[in-house]
């Protein structure tokens, strides 16, 4: 009797060992910082503008942070994620960039309403690749004004930032940069339309 409650016991002490010894790497969490303007626009006249839209490509439209093999392909962190959906938060540091860029006042953040008269940004990250030592991105992006005051204009670009690591906080810094780029050519665009 006393060989079996003692074989149970080092059983049992066995199997909480072993799970105390398990335990799940913790969740490293990573947002997107706004970048340093290149320039900065003191005068506008244009109307106050919004992001309205902001997709990024399907491949990176997860909660999980994407960064490069030794193999050179792109691999999922388990543990590496963003702070919230990717676009959303390129979307809100793309409003704190413009913001940075542009005179006081002149853009509108993407949770409040957009006032009549001003411009709506829509835009359309189309491809973000890490290679070795860069980070690249190709972006469209369409300045809508009020109806019937302008023309609608429409850019594209190809950005590119210098890496010096493809781990998880080395591409979100990289996705840092590109959005400041990238908000440095939409206000000069943006600089460019004239309140009716």
């Amino acid at each position: 009797m006393n060989t079996v409650r003692t074989a149970w016991w080092v059983v049992g002490s066995a199997v909480a060992l072993t799970l105390g010894a398990c335990h799940s790497a913790s969740t490293r969490i990573y947002g997107i910082d706004p970048a340093v303007p290149a320039t900065r626009i003191d005068v506008y006249q244009a109307p106050v503008l919004r992001v309205d839209t902001l997709n990024v490509p399907a491949s990176w439209d997860r909660i999980e942070i994407l960064s490069l093999s030794a193999a050179g392909r792109l691999q999922i962190n388990d543990f590496d994620h963003w702070s919230a959906p990717l676009a959303q938060i390129a979307r809100q540091t793309l409003s704190d960039d413009l913001d940075q860029r542009l005179p006081p006042g002149s853009v509108i953040y993407p949770r409040l309403p957009k006032p009549g008269g001003a411009l709506g940004v829509d835009v359309d990250i189309l491809e973000f690749s890490v290679v070795a030592s860069q980070a690249s991105m190709q972006a469209s992006w369409l300045i809508v004004p009020a109806a019937g005051s302008q023309s609608a204009k429409r850019s594209v670009a190809s950005l590119h930032e210098s890496m010096t690591s493809t781990e998880p906080a080395a591409v979100a810094r990289a996705w840092s940069e590109l959005i400041g780029q990238l908000a440095d050519r939409i206000a000069a665009d943006a600089s460019s339309f004239k309140t009716p």
